[in-house]
């Protein structure tokens, strides 16, 4: 009798331990750093997704990430990539860390090592484009693996035919290599590797950035028309992301993930598209709603409140404070200008950011010309409502192509009050960039 019970304990001890990685993995609070997944896609607004009202683009996992995750309204990014992405990655905004347009400063603390220092397994596939002028390099940007077009040893092709960098050696290609599929492969393959540990994976896509190109998906690989090949190359983009999404089901890490997208400008200038009964045309590089109003979505099931939609405003530099606080994640010993979102993305009270601050130093000098009033460089502050250039320029946001200036006390007391609100959040930052004088 005895032998039997001890018999039945110890079969008892051998399951409980078979069943516990698994366990651990399924069940979304057992660890206490959730892995996460952060895409960003190049060059699209928010109003070329559907669950932001497009009815011409095809995006079905995004639109069921919205519907079963957070979706926020009022995200901005930079009105271009380079700004964008120093953006996101520090923290900080471009006024403090900006230099020269396809370069990051490599003495910045990035999320990558913030992520890496807190114990998480990390990766980067994608578009790099920071290591100009003796820029930064993935590895000391805290990343363990890396996948990357636009960087050194890579040439220009980045869809068909694409000139990789995998880890120092180039991905070998033929006729039919993709390079959407290939970077979204290797991040299929970090996370199938790194399931039982922590992991922090940063996907800068590549697409839908130009050339306007067929997808593996389209009817006819020859098609040269733009517009169409643009609507493919968002449906290939979301097909990439579903993958992504249907790795971490089969993995049993599907409510262990914390899942974010967000684009890092608007559409190409050179297309069109319908919305909402209008035409509307693309903004990159401008300082416009169209140009740096970019899309939200958080998911995760489980963790992230399901169907909730916030008009609550989300800076780009309010990313790497996010990421610290899912993660447990100390803060670079910096000045940061960011803040959390998590505590809207769980239900949470929160203290939601007044307004966005903008440094922009633009790449094409129309821009700055039509925009900056004589100086090389742009800046404003917004909230939802409105917006205030530092030369003094006071518009609507919902004015997207900026006509109607606001004449100081010609406004409502909403506008007047949001007036001095931006302008006093003008006067807080500094005043010019030094890293960019300085050169």
């Amino acid at each position: 009798m005895m032998l039997r019970l001890w018999m039945l304990f110890l079969s008892t001890i051998v399951i409980a331990s078979l069943l516990t990685p698994l366990q651990a993995n399924e069940s979304p609070n057992k660890r206490a750093q959730p892995n996460i997944i952060l895409i960003m896609a190049d060059d699209i607004a928010y109003d070329n997704i559907g669950c932001y009202g497009s009815k011409h683009f095809k995006t079905p996992c995004l639109d069921s990430l919205a519907k079963t995750g957070v979706k926020f309204n009022f995200c901005y990014s930079e009105p271009v990539c380079t700004a964008s992405r120093v953006k996101i990655m520090t923290g900080r905004d471009n006024i403090r860390n900006y230099t020269v347009f396809g370069k990051l400063d490599p003495k910045e603390q990035t999320f990558g090592t913030m992520m890496r220092d807190a114990g998480y397994d990390t990766a980067i596939a994608g578009k790099w484009q920071l290591h100009g002028n003796k820029g930064a390099l993935a590895p000391e940007c805290g990343f363990d693996t890396f996948c990357l077009w636009n960087y050194p040893g890579t040439e220009r092709p980045r869809y068909w035919n694409p000139s990789l960098l995998r880890d120092g050696k180039k991905v070998p290609i033929d006729e039919n290599s993709y390079g959407p599929k290939i970077c979204t492969d290797f991040l299929i393959e970090f996370i199938e590797q790194k399931r039982d540990k922590p992991f922090f994976a940063y996907y800068p896509m590549l697409s839908v950035h130009s050339p306007f190109l067929p997808t593996p998906d389209s009817k006819n690989r020859n098609h040269k028309n733009a517009s169409d090949n643009y609507r493919d190359m968002v449906s290939y983009m979301d097909k990439c992301i579903q993958r992504l999404v249907d790795t971490l089901d089969k993995n049993g890490l599907r409510n262990n993930t914390i899942v974010i997208f967000t684009t890092d400008n608007g559409t190409h200038t050179s297309l069109s598209y319908p919305y909402n009964g209008e035409i509307r045309k693309g903004e990159k590089a401008y300082p416009t709603d169209g140009g740096c109003h970019a899309p939200l979505i958080v998911n995760c099931p489980g963790t992230v409140t399901s169907g909730f939609e916030t008009d609550d405003l989300v800076d780009f530099s309010d990313f790497l404070p996010t990421l610290a606080e899912v993660g447990n994640a100390k803060l670079p010993e910096v000045t940061l200008d960011g803040q959390s979102f998590w505590p809207q993305c769980t239900g949470k009270p929160s203290s939601p950011r007044a307004w966005v601050f903008q440094y922009y130093y633009p790449k094409k000098k129309d821009a700055a010309t039509q925009y900056g009033e004589g100086k090389p460089y742009i800046i404003w502050a917004q909230d939802q409502n409105f917006k205030l250039y530092s030369h003094g320029k006071f518009i609507a946001v919902k004015d997207r192509y900026e006509t109607n200036n606001i004449t100081v006390g010609k406004g409502t007391l909403a506008a007047e009050t949001a007036r001095r609100k931006l302008q006093a959040a003008i006067n807080i930052m500094p005043k010019t960039n030094k890293n960019l004088t300085a050169k």
